[in-house]
């Protein structure tokens, strides 16, 4: 077993680099800017697609109605991913009581469907210079969040600003949801700002409309029904466009972490499944050293339970992983101001040794749903 041993001890190092470049971006990371009294000139359009969000989407516009930003400067672009509730008369009642300037596009009427349909007719038709992209079961705690992100493009300059989304919830489901997005929330920052970005969020993502035009991200994944903001993403990189990120906590949009496992593997079966069709290169180094690190773990727990063996290998193996995940879980809740149960870190901890390769492996042939249509990956 020696030849085991080795292989782990390398992933293991390979690893620890991995985390401690992420754990010291963090330390050094420049604290955040003061914009109390800086003045937004630019115009801003903010994209909000949704289908069937009649729970989520008055929060929604509530916590983009009370941002201090001036109005002139704000317009909110709605587009009805064909619905089957109620979420279109909620959003244009509420947005008519509050006087807000907003257009309202129905896919349906173009012959359209999907997000990134949904997204490319939205941004031609936005008036703003820069282009917000929201999902509608989110939200935001600071009324400063809009205007941390327009602050963010007058001094950084970014093509696209990378910001953070964080999960709600108290559920010991939703908490490791929230473990789990607070480590790739963390380690996103921190090898975006070492210029090597690999993931972001659609749900909280800010870009310049006319890059979004020059790249034009969805031309070869149309048919692909997820990724809208990874292939964006990618695009951005390959065109070789500053791309920046951000961890003011003002900056936040918040949502729910899944409530129910079937949920949950299904979410996550559409994130790996996107994978498939990125070219990403840090993406994919990162994915397989995150699947290759717990399953070397879970092989050296199985090993040691079921025939006695290496004990104090696996041990060791176990402990090492655990400490240094929880340094890094502990400085991302300091960086974006999130408290976290960490009472629940230990089960959290074994539950991700199991997780993560039943994902890689379920992701080969399960074919995941997105609101009631079939996801092709």
């Amino acid at each position: 077993m020696i030849w085991l041993k080795t292989l782990v001890i390398i992933t293991l190092l390979i690893y620890t680099i991995f985390i401690f470049v992420s754990i010291f971006t963090m330390l050094f990371a420049k604290k955040d800017a003061d914009f109390t009294t800086f003045t937004p000139l630019e115009k801003i359009s903010i994209i909000i697609p949704f289908r069937n969000e009649e729970q989520t989407i008055v929060k929604c516009l509530e916590s983009l109605a009370e941002q201090d930003f001036p109005k002139e400067l704000l317009e909110l672009i709605l587009v009805d991913d064909n619905s089957e509730d109620d979420t279109k008369q909620l959003a244009e009642n509420f947005l008519h009581a509050r006087n807000f300037t907003y257009q309202l596009i129905d896919l349906k009427m173009h012959a359209l469907s999907g997000k990134k349909s949904a997204i490319e007719l939205a941004v031609i038709k936005a008036n703003g210079s820069i282009i917000i992209t929201r999902d509608a079961d989110t939200y935001t705690k600071s009324t400063r969040w809009l205007k941390s992100i327009a602050y963010e493009f007058v001094v950084a300059k970014p093509k696209l600003l990378l910001a953070p989304i964080m999960l709600t919830g108290t559920s010991l489901l939703q908490l490791f949801q929230r473990f789990e997005n607070l480590a790739i929330s963390s380690i996103g920052y921190a090898f975006a700002k070492n210029k090597l970005p690999f993931v972001c969020s659609g749900a909280n993502l800010a870009y310049r409309k006319e890059s979004f035009i020059q790249v034009s991200p969805y031309k070869d994944n149309l048919h692909i029904a997820s990724g809208d903001d990874m292939f964006l993403l990618q695009g951005f990189i390959d065109a070789k466009l500053k791309v920046s990120t951000i961890k003011n906590p003002c900056a936040i949009a918040y949502t729910k972490a899944e409530k129910d496992v079937a949920s949950f593997i299904n979410q996550r079966l559409r994130w790996v499944g996107k994978a498939k069709n990125m070219h990403l290169k840090t993406a994919w180094f990162i994915g397989y050293l995150l699947v290759l690190t717990n399953l070397f773990a879970l092989i050296t727990v199985f090993l040691a339970v079921f025939s006695g063996a290496n004990i104090k290998f696996c041990l060791f193996t176990i402990i090492y992983k655990c400490i240094i995940d929880i340094l890094l879980l502990f400085l991302g809740a300091i960086m974006y101001k999130q408290k976290l149960n960490f009472a629940f870190y230990i089960p959290a901890f074994i539950a991700n040794i199991f997780y993560v390769p039943f994902i890689a492996v379920a992701s080969i042939s399960m074919k995941p749903s997105w609101k009631g249509r079939k996801i092709g990956v």
